[in-house]
Parts: C-alpha cells; sequence; structure tokens
C-alpha cells in the first residue's frame, strides 16, 4: 500500500502528457451529448481523481499534513463554503447546474497543493518542465500546419478533418476579413475549442521559456529548448485569436522583466534582435493588412459590450447571485440541447462578472480577496529567490497567472480546459519554489567526505 500511494505523481504526470491532446477525444465524439460528456471528464477520472486519492493517503499514512505556510486556508474554505451555498440557489433550473458549478469553481483548486508537492529538487522540476514543452510540441506543429493551409487557400482541408466538429471547433467558421485580403481563422489543433489550445499556447509560452533559460546554468543553454519555445510562441500567436499578436508577446515581456535580474535571463543583445523582428513583422502587418486599426476598432467595441454592458445588466440582475454554475459555459451539459438556459439572457464574457452574477457580491469579495492574496503570495516568493534558475521559473509562472487574471476581464479564461488546472498546479510549484532553493543550499553546504589517509608502509 505504501509503495502505491507513493506515487501519487504518476496520474499528475499523465495528465500533464494528456492534456495537450484531450481534445482529440471530444472532437471524436461529436455530435453525441453524452459521448462528449464523457470525453469532457475523462481526464477527470483517469488522471485527477487518482492523483487526489493516492496523495490524500499518502499523507494521511504518514501522518502529516499536506497544507503549507502560506496558502490561503481560510479563504479556501470561506469561497468553497459560497459555492456549496449557491449550488443550491433556489433561482437554478436544476440541481445538476449546482452541481457543475461546483465543479467549475472548486474540484481543481485542490492541484494548488499537489503543485507544491510535485517537485522533489530542482533537476526533478526541469524534468517536468521539459516533459510539457516537449508534448506541447505536437498541437503547436499541428496548429502551425493548419496555418499554412488557410494562408495557402485550403481552409475547407482544414474544417474536413474535424468532421462533425468542425463548426463547433472552429466558432462556426469565423472568418475576420482585413484590409488588402488578409484573414485570420480560428485554430483549434488538437483542441475541441480554439480558445482552449490559444490558452494552452499560452501556459506553454511561459513553460517552455523557463525549461529553455533556467534548465541550464547561464550561458549554457540548449539550444534545441531555444528552438521549442520559438515553435511554441509563433503557433500561440497565430491561433486564430485577434489579441495574440499583442498579449502572448506581453506575456513574453513580462516574464523577461520578472527575470530581469537573473544570470540566466535572456541576453539584451538577443532580446534586441527579437524586439526588432517583432517590430518590423508587426509594422508591416499593420500596413499592409490594416492590422492596428481592425484592433482598435474591435477593442472599442468589446470594451462597450464586454465591459459597460454586461456589469450593468449584472448589478441590476442581482446582488446576492443566481447560483453556482448559471452562468458558466460547463453548465449547458444540463440541458438536453446542451444551450445553457441563462437569466441574463447569455453568458456573460468577462470572468469576474460570472463570479458577480453566481455567487453574489459576497462571493466576488471573498473570490478576489484569494486571487489577490495568492499573486501577493507569489509575488513575495519570487522576489525573494536568489537562486537564478528558480527566479527564471518563479517569473514565467508569476508573469502567466498575472496575465490570466487580467485577460479573464474579458472572458471567463479561468474556468477553461486546460488553463484552469495549469493555474493552479502552477501556483502551487512556484510557492513551493523556497523549499528547493533551502534544500539545494544545504546539499552545497555540506562538507565533502575526507579522503582516507595512506596507511605508513611497514618496514
Amino acid at each position: 500500500m505504501d509503495s502505491l500511494l507513493s506515487r501519487w505523481r504518476w496520474p499528475v504526470y499523465g495528465l500533464l502528457v494528456y492534456l495537450p491532446v484531450s481534445g482529440i477525444a471530444v472532437l471524436a465524439a461529436y455530435p453525441g451529448r453524452t459521448d462528449r460528456a464523457v470525453a469532457v471528464l475523462a481526464k477527470d477520472f483517469v488522471f485527477v481523481i487518482p492523483a487526489y486519492v493516492l496523495f490524500l493517503g499518502y499523507f494521511l499514512l504518514r501522518r502529516t499534513r499536506f497544507w503549507f505556510r502560506g496558502a490561503p486556508l481560510v479563504l479556501f474554505g470561506l469561497l468553497a463554503l459560497v459555492v456549496v451555498v449557491q449550488a443550491f440557489n433556489p433561482e437554478l433550473p436544476n440541481h445538476l447546474v449546482g452541481l457543475i458549478g461546483i465543479k467549475v469553481w472548486l474540484f481543481y483548486i485542490p492541484l494548488f497543493f499537489l503543485g507544491y508537492h510535485l517537485v522533489k529538487n530542482r533537476e526533478h522540476l526541469f524534468r517536468v518542465l521539459g516533459l510539457m514543452s516537449l508534448v506541447a510540441i505536437v498541437p503547436a506543429v499541428i496548429g502551425l500546419v493548419e496555418v499554412v493551409l488557410y494562408y495557402t487557400g485550403h481552409a475547407q482541408t482544414v474544417y474536413d478533418a474535424y468532421g462533425a466538429s468542425a463548426a463547433s471547433a472552429t466558432q462556426d467558421f469565423t472568418t475576420f476579413v482585413l484590409s488588402n485580403g488578409c484573414t485570420i481563422r480560428r485554430v483549434p489543433s488538437t483542441f475541441s475549442f480554439f480558445y482552449q489550445y490559444y490558452l494552452f499556447g499560452a501556459a506553454m509560452v511561459a513553460v517552455s521559456f523557463a525549461w529553455w533559460r533556467a534548465s541550464r546554468p547561464a550561458g549554457r543553454q540548449l539550444w534545441a529548448a531555444g528552438v521549442v519555445f520559438l515553435v511554441i510562441f509563433v503557433a500561440a500567436m497565430f491561433s486564430g485569436v485577434r489579441l495574440a499578436f499583442i498579449v502572448i508577446p506581453l506575456l513574453l515581456a513580462a516574464i523577461i522583466a520578472l527575470a530581469a535580474r537573473s544570470a540566466n535571463r535572456l541576453p539584451w543583445s538577443g532580446l534586441a534582435i527579437g524586439v526588432a523582428c517583432f517590430a518590423i513583422a508587426g509594422g508591416t502587418a499593420a500596413g499592409v493588412c490594416g492590422f492596428a486599426a481592425h484592433i482598435s476598432q474591435t477593442t472599442t467595441e468589446e470594451t462597450k459590450d464586454v465591459g459597460v454592458r454586461s456589469v450593468s445588466e449584472a448589478v441590476h440582475k442581482t446582488w446576492l447571485g443566481l447560483g453556482a454554475g448559471s452562468d458558466s459555459t460547463a453548465a449547458r451539459y444540463a440541458f438536453p440541447d446542451v444551450k445553457l438556459a441563462t437569466s441574463v439572457g447569455a453568458v456573460q464574457e468577462s470572468w469576474y462578472v460570472k463570479a458577480y452574477l453566481e455567487l453574489g457580491v459576497f462571493g466576488l469579495a471573498i473570490a478576489l480577496a484569494l486571487l489577490g492574496t495568492l499573486m501577493y503570495r507569489s509575488a513575495r516568493v519570487h522576489l525573494r529567490l536568489r537562486d537564478p534558475r528558480l527566479k527564471i521559473v518563479s517569473a514565467a509562472i508569476l508573469a502567466l497567472m498575472g496575465w490570466v487574471l487580467l485577460y479573464s476581464l474579458k472572458a471567463q479564461y479561468l474556468d477553461l480546459d486546460p488553463i484552469n488546472i495549469y493555474f493552479w498546479l502552477f501556483a502551487g510549484i512556484l510557492m513551493g519554489l523556497p523549499r528547493l532553493e533551502r534544500r539545494e543550499a544545504a546539499e552545497a553546504a555540506e562538507p565533502a567526505e575526507p579522503e582516507a589517509e595512506p596507511v605508513p608502509a611497514q618496514v
């Protein structure tokens, strides 16, 4: 039994390998409602729940606690209490919506504690980062192939590959037409929805950068790891999300800025070359395709729609909350036609508006306090780290966490696979980095065993 429980990390490894291709099962399940639900939940029953059971059993057997100093336990408890109460809100159309709401809000939060204990030492951390970076190549390359097919006039070939799921995966074949015939199409790659691929790409930009710059001492980075990062970076930008051409480089800029004091940071010469190349490409796109004007117009329209209108509707609709799951896209599986019947007419895009609608003003305050506390303590961990290699990792994770929370002003990204998993798991890994640093320092301080003195020859 002890040997089995000690392998609680294996389901987590399996989850990290499965996530990049998890959408294939969902795509294959179309158009059946039940089959899709089973495919969506497969990762939870095969990987997440076994990891939770083995993890809990491992610590119970040893009679040690799995929580740690710095974990916002009180806020976790308050959020769980509010969510469970709101799951039985009489405003909900059926009880299944409430159960799905509990799952969306709480199910992946325990990964925060698994992430803290996941890596044993610094080299183990880099092996985990390397594993994620290498498996990310598969969806990245497939996504880039789809982009090439789009821009060479073979869009139908891409759509045919997805069969019955093509419309759903590409948001009904959405195509944005810019100046001079330039177009932007949705790229789903190995995911069931293009936004999932986009968020996966953003997460892997942070992971692959950390692996590239931190897995070796300063000045000895592997060029192959740099190529992996570059492929993932380009794939994330060309995922079919218009803002990706802006916010993915901003994510990288945040990582570089946070890692500026690390000896493993990106060399200034390399940074200058990268900025110059991006400026030339961006200037060309803005001039030829009118990209800047298109983004400006779109941002203005969405600010009015997502920001002003949705906030106004939410405030006038409730202040105590309409129930957990009432505005979550995942709750559509609670209805025979797989369409969520909301009280405000349509799912609100902003995650924070959704939090207010579902949990009310008190629930929103608790959620904001939890996320704010988590970001503050994560930033404090990052600032206190001295190991240059671990500082790169903390910079990448901290930047990604901030990026997700800011971007959730626009949409319910924090609820989408796989970012809902990565957010909590990576946050736990970041909180555990000081433990790795202390362990490395203790091992370095251990005196070497004295060599045996030679025995004088007998005369």
